[in-house]
């Protein structure tokens, strides 16, 4: 299970799955259900890691750890429709077993202990909460801009779901207009999406 390759095999119907669903059919050993699953956590699940100190290849390390564990105990979820929780927890959890081995600290007793000792770490980042959040919008946004007609999933996409926005030059280029209509072409379909979004 790579970090790199998660996430590639399923469909845009698992996506639009609830997470008790998507537990169900990883029972049923729906590799695309897995895949689709990861692919909605792993970034929350990066983050808990990485906002308590920790490198990329130990926070990988906490990544692949809390899915080997809920791949060992899906049978023994009792509530799929809280899985987040259970991942949130679960990585938290083993956060601070690689902070508490580096200290030569003993192992909190509760959940309580542990997140009060966490909360105790110097931290910037954003709350795992506040990415959840980000990614649920991002999520349904991108859910939404399907209903749009090509041009305007073009030119949305290029300029709010890239990791670096393209400029206005570089949309018109891709859709055929001249730069200064694309402003106005953005404003539409903005309020076109808002409109979908309030459904």
């Amino acid at each position: 299970m790579n970090q790199n390759t998660v996430g590639k095999t399923f469909s845009a119907k698992d996506l639009e799955k609830s997470d008790a669903e998507l537990i169900k059919n990883c029972r049923r050993g729906d590799e695309s259900a897995w895949d689709a699953l990861v692919s909605r956590y792993q970034r929350l699940i990066i983050t808990i890691p990485r906002r308590a100190g920790l490198s990329e290849e130990q926070a990988s390390d906490v990544f692949q750890e809390v899915f080997l564990t809920l791949f060992e105990k899906l049978g023994e979820i009792e509530q799929p429709e809280r899985i987040r929780s259970w991942l949130v927890t679960t990585a938290k959890f083993k956060t601070w077993g690689i902070i508490r081995g580096q200290k030569n600290l003993y192992s909190p007793e509760t959940e309580e202990e542990m997140e009060a000792e966490m909360a105790s770490l110097a931290d910037k980042s954003p709350l795992a909460d506040d990415v959840l959040i980000e990614l649920e919008q991002q999520h349904q946004i991108r859910t939404a801009l399907k209903d749009l007609e090509e041009r305007c999933q073009k030119i949305l996409s290029m300029i709010y779901l890239r990791d670096a926005a393209a400029s206005y030059a570089e949309v018109a280029t891709a859709i055929g207009v001249g730069e200064t209509s694309i402003s106005p072409m953005r404003s539409r379909c903005l309020q076109k999406l808002a409109k979908i979004l309030q459904k």
